[in-house]
């Protein structure tokens, strides 16, 4: 599953319309991975934007979504 598929998932949990998606523990280190490497988090968001704009729902709250609710800041930046 590419990351792009996973930020869906857990979004559409988040936003009450999934029954299921990534357990704790891979919710925590997906929220990792795009928090440390800012090449990867530019890659998966292009994906899942066009995924979005495909299927008619808001960039914007997926975006406010990813950048201030879900993705953590590095370890190593800590």
């Amino acid at each position: 599953m590419e990351l792009a598929d996973l930020l869906d998932a857990t979004w559409s949990v988040d936003q009450g319309g999934a029954v299921s998606g990534p357990d704790q523990e891979s919710r925590t280190h997906l929220a990792d991975r795009p928090g440390c490497d800012e090449d990867l988090r530019a890659e998966a968001w292009v994906a899942w934007r066009d995924d979005l704009i495909a299927d008619g729902r808001s960039v914007d709250d997926a975006m406010y979504w990813l950048d201030v609710a879900f993705v953590q800041p590095c370890p190593e930046d800590t």
